[in-house]
């Protein structure tokens, strides 16, 4: 049942448990109480010994919840692997297209930015990955090593899409770059889907 605390500035306060609830004035105008909004307060109030048991019992269990529902670091580096696989292969497949006339050099623009931000996400995820062991340490880093590859894949692909002269990098080169980026990720692939 709610507490009900009356402040000296004629407001009454409704504590239940460690909050106060509620704050409405003592003394209202009778059509006051068509407009009126309760406004939670983030205050503390008296606390049981009992309810703060039950509020770290609470924490500890979503604390165990969150961490049971993290994946291996290995699980999450496939993930990242399997999503910069396919923007690298989109990528290089709007590339080889634009080299074969068949697409314009806004359509490949797209697809090499749109590649270029799953590998940064990707590699973000990686980044933010809590290694507690060696190997998922070394895991972790190796992913990491072989996403920056790839981001420099799409740095050469871009510089050569870029270029209308032909001025070093061609696109072929830009081709090849990802090329390379699509065979780390296929070793890195081969080494997570093994652990």
């Amino acid at each position: 049942m709610p507490e009900q605390v009356k402040h000296p500035e004629g407001v009454l306060y409704i504590a239940q448990g460690n909050y106060f609830l509620v704050a409405v004035p003592q003394v209202m105008d009778p059509g006051a109480t068509r407009g009126l909004e309760a406004k939670v307060l983030n205050m503390p109030g008296p606390a049981s010994a009992a309810s703060k048991k039950f509020l770290a019992a609470l924490a500890f269990s979503a604390l165990a919840l969150l961490t049971a529902c993290t994946g291996s670091t290995s699980e999450t580096v496939a993930t990242a692997v399997k999503d910069s696989s396919s923007a690298v292969a989109t990528a290089r497949l709007a590339l080889r297209q634009d080299m074969d006339g068949k697409l314009t050099r806004a359509a490949t623009s797209t697809a090499l930015d749109d590649g270029l931000k799953e590998v940064q996400a990707s590699r973000g995820t990686v980044l933010k990955l809590s290694a507690a062991t060696q190997g998922d340490r070394d895991t972790q880093k190796q992913a990491l090593d072989v996403l920056d590859q790839c981001a420099a894949g799409f740095a050469t692909a871009r510089a050569a899409l870029s270029t209308s002269d032909g001025a070093a990098p061609s696109l072929p080169d830009g081709d090849r770059a990802l090329a390379a980026a699509e065979d780390v990720l296929d070793q890195l692939a081969r080494k997570v889907g093994s652990t």
